[in-house]
């Protein structure tokens, strides 16, 4: 499974909850006299949802196999494998080093009962999973619909014909109220992306035409099944009339690859099984891990395989993925959201936890709207309840499929402190509260841009000042704590160690929050 992920910057940052899914299925034709692998049938599952505002393109591909294949002029066919069960296990394990698929996406909108926009775009899915195989790891891969999407056209369209619009006064009046016209959208005029995301939030689903679909495979992998099948079959020919030298010329001749059996020994061909156990072994043990999920684990099994069996490209692709995937799941920054490890130390357990208090951009992005009282875009987002906070948490969780929290009460006083590396200051970042917080003294009775003060040890911003945050501790069911002092709040109510019990329910231009991860 691959997400491929399309990013258009900040002129998305009003779509929300928009989500377009459809399939597109096919068959795939191999001309005469050229290559033609095993696949047969697929299907293309896509999904385009927002993530932070931005748009992401999520594409899975199933596909089904045919039981032999033709590639370099060998033909090779499963049921004829016999007794070679490592061949037979290649054999399953075949899959394309990646799928390019061109198309034409057409958007239609229920409620004006046509397809109101169309554009070309393209998109490649590397770490195809083998036949029959659906499930997993999602890998965002980094794309721009800027870049990706060409001849963009507004206005009523067909399927057979799109690109081509058809005057409709209805819909050019729905266009207008949105600032929005029928024609192609140059990508060099100002407000491109608004009006993509426009179009796109007046949608009610999308769909592919004009779809080409290019396969890239490995032959090496093929290769290596038709060079050990044919020399093992002219070997157990020469074997059966007692002509051991022979069979050991045959087995090595006429190879594009290396073979499975390195030693030329007379007396290893006395056996007749492959020491093929050891791999076999480790990829079925691979293969159980990774169907669990248990990602890290199914690698260690598919390294070991690659080791045993260096031809084996699958095994090498599959590490690969999960290396991919980890990559993915480590990186806690989403959006312009940026996280700081803490270390933990003395019974605390490390966590990640944003390097700034969340911006009213960042809010915006992800609910739609700006609650805010003291407007900037990079000003902490303020007036929004703990309800509020825990809204905003479960949207951002569904959307990026992470696990997103706020900080516990020890957690958020362990991190002021700097963590393992911090030093008993009064306040986030030392002693001087003018340096490292905007409070009472200096704020002109307002927040300010996020990120301008003096971090403390653990690199965090604005632990003291500037908004109040919200914690997961509760005081009692209606009650919960804030930490860190505000705006508005003297010295005293600035120290690390100071925390105000607040109703969950309230919401002030003094509150804002932070979030966490857990390591």
């Amino acid at each position: 499974m691959l997400a491929a992920l399309l990013s258009v910057g900040a002129m998305f940052g009003q779509a929300r909850n928009a989500t377009l899914s459809g399939t597109y299925s096919g068959k795939v034709k191999y001309a005469a006299g050229k290559n033609a692998y095993p696949m047969d049938e697929y299907k293309l599952d896509y999904t385009y949802k927002v993530v932070m505002g931005d748009p992401v393109c999520q594409a899975n591909l199933t596909w089904t196999r045919n039981n032999s294949y033709t590639v370099n002029k060998k033909t090779v066919n499963y049921t004829k494998l016999g007794e070679y069960e490592d061949l037979k296990t290649r054999f399953d394990a075949l899959a394309p080093d990646s799928v390019t698929f061109t198309y034409t996406i057409l958007l239609y909108s229920d409620t004006k009962n046509a397809y109101i926009a169309s554009a070309k775009s393209s998109i490649t899915l590397p770490y195809i999973e083998k036949a029959g195989v659906s499930d997993g790891p999602i890998i965002p891969v980094n794309l721009t619909w800027l870049n990706s999407f060409s001849n963009v056209v507004l206005g009523k369209q067909t399927k057979e014909k799109p690109g081509v619009v058809i005057p409709d006064a209805t819909l050019e009046k729905a266009f207008e109220a949105d600032k929005l016209q029928s024609g192609k959208l140059d990508k060099n005029q100002k407000w491109y992306g608004f009006r993509l995301r426009k179009i796109f939030n007046m949608s009610s689903k999308i769909e592919l035409t004009n779809v080409t679909m290019s396969v890239k495979w490995n032959d090496k992998d093929f290769d290596y099944i038709s060079d050990e099948y044919a020399g093992r079959k002219k070997t157990a020919g020469f074997f059966a009339t007692g002509n051991k030298e022979k069979a050991i010329d045959a087995y090595f001749a006429n190879r594009t690859n290396s073979p499975a059996i390195q030693t030329q020994s007379p007396l290893f061909w006395n056996s007749t099984v492959i020491p093929t156990d050891t791999w076999m072994e480790a990829l079925a043990e691979g293969e159980k891990l990774y169907s669990q999920k248990k990602y890290g684990e199914a690698a260690v099994y598919f390294q070991m395989v690659s080791k045993a069996a260096p031809c084996f490209s699958y095994s090498n692709a599959r590490v690969a993925k999960i290396r991919k995937y980890l990559d993915y799941k480590n990186n806690r920054n989403v959006g312009t959201m940026e996280f700081v490890y803490v270390e933990g130390s003395n019974g605390m357990r490390g966590f990640y936890m944003s390097k700034t208090e969340i911006t009213q951009s960042q809010w915006r992005r992800v609910m739609g709207s700006n609650p805010s009282k003291f407007k900037g875009r990079s000003n902490p987002v303020e007036n929004v309840s703990w309800e509020d906070v825990q809204a905003f948490i479960k949207e951002l969780n569904r959307e990026t499929g992470m696990n997103y929290r706020l900080p516990r009460l020890n957690e958020w006083e362990y991190a002021a402190k700097g963590g393992a590396k911090g030093v008993m200051t009064e306040y986030a970042g030392g002693n001087n509260l003018s340096d490292v917080a905007w409070c009472a003294y200096n704020s002109n009775e307002q927040t300010h841009e996020v990120g301008t003060k003096t971090p403390n040890e653990a690199g965090l911003y604005d632990m003291t000042g500037n908004v109040s945050e919200w914690v997961v501790d509760q005081f009692d069911k209606d009650t919960r704590f804030v930490k860190g002092g505000s705006w508005a709040d003297d010295a005293s109510n600035c120290t690390i160690s100071s925390q105000e019990k607040i109703s969950v329910k309230t919401k002030n231009g003094n509150i804002g929050f932070r979030l966490c991860q857990d390591e």
